[in-house]
């Protein structure tokens, strides 16, 4: 028996439609192309094919860590089956295993009679699992921003420079009935410095953190708590996203709550966006600032739509603001560009306020991004 076009189908529309957050997913497509369009007759099937159907029919609704199992037991009563171990290899790394997968991967390719077509589909195949191995080991990001602005008062324009850099440790993978987890803890320094042109005050602010993520291929929680010192507050930091993927609708909610001396800071944020065509979303946002001093409480409440755009090399994010607490619209304008595949150049222009002219507010930016 061989494996029919309605399987690769199958197969291929199931590991293209998973989750689009950065991942060794991405990385590995074409690799996963390349081994579900083998050509039917390159690996000979037995008694098995029935079984397999009914495996890969579980993987497409979605019980991927089941398929897994019951894969895994097919594979023990036919340990020599090549097929079964790409199978398996491909499963996964839809699990983000690419450890594992990597040595089923080897398993085939030492089969001195593969035929040479499937053996220069698996080895493409390893190279991706080994670039998705080395990725899920360490991960470490950095930005250095240049920026310059102005606020609504009179003689408050300023230059500023800041950076971060984040450190993502490696990753335990625990499973449910039907899917992965991805625990991976992370350790992320921030700091910045401001200039008055006008003034004699630099405010500076420095920040340490750590936290964890967990991530399944539709959602993502990240929490972290840290020290936040700068020239006049000192206090602690903590942070709690959660986005979550609703097929065409995603949701996105965060919270930061900072303790200081003289009282609190709290920020949060409610999202949903929407699929607009092939390229763009539009979304609706809430944004809500809490700060409680000594000298009393103050609140504000912004309501947003937005329209951002992906191309091949090219962002683009337009948010119009509305404040709800002081009468006045803001308009933020986000260009992001790739340099080269570990670099990204990003260009920020925000004006305050529509509705001022005389002093106008805004805020200008340009930073730099490194992620190996």
């Amino acid at each position: 028996m061989t494996m029919t076009m309605t399987t690769i189908s199958t197969t291929m529309m199931t590991m293209m439609t998973m989750s689009k957050a950065p991942s060794p997913c991405q990385l590995l497509r074409w690799g996963l192309l390349l081994v579900t369009l083998l050509p039917v007759s390159a690996i000979a099937e037995t008694d098995w094919s029935e079984e397999l159907t009914a495996i890969q029919q579980r993987q497409a609704e979605g019980n991927v860590v089941q398929a897994v199992i019951d894969l895994e037991a097919l594979h023990n009563q036919n340990p020599t089956a090549s097929r079964l171990k790409l199978e398996l290899a491909v499963l996964y790394l839809q699990l983000n295993q690419p450890d594992i997968a990597e040595q089923y991967l080897n398993e085939v390719l030492a089969d001195p009679d593969l035929p040479v077509r499937v053996r220069i589909n698996t080895q493409v195949l390893l190279l991706q699992a080994q670039e998705a191995q080395a990725v899920s080991d360490y991960q470490f990001s950095s930005y250095l921003e240049l920026s310059a602005g102005q606020s609504e008062q009179t003689g408050s324009r300023y230059g500023q420079l800041g950076g971060q850099a984040q450190l993502r440790l490696p990753k335990t993978v625990f499973y449910s009935a039907q899917q992965s987890y991805t625990l991976r803890p992370l350790i992320q320094l921030t700091a910045l410095s401001r200039h008055y042109p006008q003034r004699s005050d630099s405010p500076w602010l420095g920040r340490l953190e750590g936290g964890l993520s967990v991530r399944n291929p539709n959602a993502i929680l990240q929490l972290t708590l840290g020290l936040q010192h700068d020239d006049t507050l000192d206090g602690w930091l903590g942070r709690a996203t959660y986005a979550q993927s609703l097929g065409d609708f995603r949701v996105r909610l965060a919270h930061d709550q900072f303790w200081h001396g003289k009282g609190l800071n709290s920020d949060s944020l409610v999202a949903v966006s929407t699929a607009m065509g092939t390229r763009s979303r539009a979304s609706i946002f809430w944004e809500g600032e809490h700060r409680r001093l000594d000298a009393g409480n103050t609140t504000d409440h912004d309501l947003g739509f937005g329209l951002n755009s992906d191309f091949t090399t090219w962002e683009t994010e337009f948010n119009l603001v509305q404040s709800l607490t002081r009468d006045r619209i803001g308009l933020e304008n986000r260009i992001i560009w790739q340099v080269a595949p570990e670099w990204r150049l990003r260009l920020r222009f925000d004006l305050t306020d529509l509705t001022e002219s005389d002093p106008l507010g805004y805020a200008a930016s340009i930073s730099l991004r490194w992620t190996p």
